[in-house]
């Protein structure tokens, strides 16, 4: 005999409180009635009955909120209904939205033990199913592969949400009943992220970086496929929301802040961090690195853990670390991905950056190894000329026939950019030979590269050789060097800078832009320098003009294709054109 004494479906003489109806059946009166299904599991104790008959008030509570009916899971019927149950194990106490989803359960050996439990599970069951009848909404999982869904995350600037799960696993079956259909939820996920759902073993076999020890399990990653932030086991709306608000958070990179007069400094001091500062030059490369770079979560983690993070717009993009006070400890022009900047970073933290190797080699370190890395780390910072001098230095002990081995070539072509005159005259002079060793091009570029830098030295304390430069011109021609008009223009422009001459910058631009092929790129950082330097008004409209036309010449290209460029310069143009025409 059932709970209460009530009667089963072949005892009609007892209690009608458990009806003879089927499921179905149920399901339609109580929707028609605007009640839940109550379905006891069984089998169910004797003395279960007795002791809830002694409730009157409690039962005339579920009269009134429930149609109740028995299920017995050996039967046909009851095996179709089992998995309603959520993985449940009888006997028990269920409360179903009627055709629907269960809203709450509780085990007949807790009602047994306390019968007032069912009216707390009841009025949960109700406020669970208010909930469900007001939401229309799910979490929309793609269905895309593991690869392309990080692609769409990559063109729509999300995040992809993996949500790992396993189909005879009750915590999987709750979260998916009561958690990922709820709108709140749903417009969350479906706003923020590229969701996924997986199999634990297709996660096992696409994310083996992330081992999945239970299910569900949720993986938040980048659209590179980094993790941002895992959480496991069921949880309710508010904590899913949570953990996304988490790896949102992350995704946004390092926490840039605003400089501000000697606050950098402070922070750093009273927080005993380091300071990193990226100094950029607005355009399609520094926004690579902001998403693809200082957006990876070791990145962000490592820098936000040690450093105050400042950006900061100007001429010429660098990445710059510096301690507490401000004393540079390390730079690099540029990065190559995060596991590069990564490196650069701990270089600053272990003393093994541009100053701390610097000051080694002031102290007489001269061990090939760690030459050879300070040369690399040099060149990286931008100080082309100090990397040259030390590779010289490094070569000095050698004559010039050194060159026929690799091992030097290499050290020379890479940071040499000196024309001193014992090496650069047997490059020359026996360039025909070397260019059998190592290739035509190589040697040939190599040479090219040392007329150009040597036509950068004529600008000394504020003072132009000029008489020097027309000289070295001569040995330009003389020696039939390719492209030698454009070396000269080129040195020409960078001592019109240094001299302040923007004149003849001018000049020297329109005749570049007329002969060459010039990149938006390179217009951009003339309009910069003009802008920030020039106060000659009829200079300023004169690169205004060009600024405009260009952005008129994408503007077209754009209107022909029926496609806009977000990356292009057109938007940059155009408001450094209208800062040119402002009077300074």
């Amino acid at each position: 005999m059932g709970i209460m004494g009530f009667v089963s479906l072949k005892a009609q003489s007892f209690s009608p409180f458990f009806q003879p109806l089927t499921w179905e059946q149920a399901s339609f009166v109580a929707a028609r009635d605007n009640k839940l299904v109550l379905v006891e599991v069984g089998p169910v104790e004797k003395s279960l009955g007795e002791k809830l008959e002694k409730h009157r008030e409690m039962l005339d509570y579920l009269f009134r909120n429930v149609i109740a009916v028995r299920m017995d899971l050996s039967t046909s019927s009851g095996k179709e209904f089992e998995y309603r149950l959520l993985m449940h194990t009888p006997p028990v106490l269920a409360f179903f939205m009627p055709y629907g989803d269960l809203v709450g359960v509780v085990s007949s050996e807790k009602v047994e033990q306390d019968a007032e439990v069912l009216r707390e599970v009841l009025h949960q069951a109700r406020q669970a199913a208010l909930v469900k009848k007001n939401n229309s909404r799910s979490v929309d999982f793609a269905s895309l592969d593991l690869k392309q869904a990080l692609s769409l995350a990559a063109a729509e600037g999300k995040s992809v949400f993996v949500y790992v799960r396993e189909d005879r696993n009750q915590p999987s079956l709750l979260m998916e009943k009561n958690v990922l259909n709820l709108d709140r939820v749903a417009d969350f996920f479906n706003q923020n992220f590229v969701n996924l759902s997986l199999d634990k073993g297709q996660a096992d076999e696409l994310l083996p970086g992330y081992p999945v020890n239970c299910c569900p399990t949720y993986l938040f990653l980048t659209s590179r496929g980094k993790l941002l932030y895992r959480a496991e086991e069921f949880c309710e709306a508010e904590q899913l929301t949570g953990y996304g608000n988490i790896a949102l958070e992350k995704a946004k990179g390092i926490p840039f802040e605003i400089p501000g007069t000697g606050e950098t400094e402070t922070k750093a001091r009273q927080t005993g961090k380091l300071i990193f500062i990226d100094h950029y030059v607005a355009g399609n490369l520094h926004k690579e690195l902001v998403q693809n770079v200082f957006s990876d979560p070791e990145v962000t983690e490592l820098f936000t853990a040690h450093f105050v993070n400042i950006g900061h717009e100007t001429e010429q993009a660098f990445l710059q670390f510096t301690d507490a006070s401000g004393k540079e400890l390390h730079r690099v022009r540029s990065v190559a991905d995060a596991e590069d900047l990564l490196t650069q970073a701990q270089r600053a933290l272990t003393g093994r950056g541009v100053s701390g190797m610097t000051a080694e080699y002031r102290q007489g370190n001269r061990d090939a190894e760690f030459v050879k890395e300070y040369m690399v780390v040099l060149d990286r910072a931008g100080l082309a000329q100090e990397a040259s001098q030390v590779a010289m230095e490094y070569l000095s002990p050698f004559t010039p026939v050194c060159l026929k081995e690799k091992l030097y070539w290499n050290l020379f072509e890479q940071y040499v950019r000196s024309t001193d005159a014992s090496f650069f005259d047997y490059l020359l002079g026996q360039k025909s030979e070397l260019a059998g060793f190592y290739g035509e091009e190589s040697v040939y570029r190599k040479i090219t590269a040392l007329w150009m830098a040597g036509a950068e030295n004529f600008v000394r304390d504020g003072y132009f050789d000029e008489s020097g430069f027309k000289e070295y011109t001569k040995c330009l021609k003389k020696e039939k060097v390719k492209n030698w008009r454009q070396i000269v223009r080129n040195a020409r422009m960078q001592i019109a800078e240094q001299m302040g001459d923007w004149k003849t910058f001018i000049t020297l631009a329109e005749e570049k832009w007329n002969e060459e092929k010039l990149s938006d790129a390179e217009l951009h950082r003339w309009g910069i320098k003009i802008d920030e330097h020039c106060r000659d008004e009829g200079l300023r409209y004169k690169m205004a003009q060009w600024l405009s036309g260009r952005a008129l010449q994408i503007k077209y290209k754009e209107q022909v294709s029926g496609k806009v460029n977000v990356a292009s310069y057109r938007g940059f143009f155009e408001k450094l054109a209208d800062d040119l025409l402002k009077k300074k």
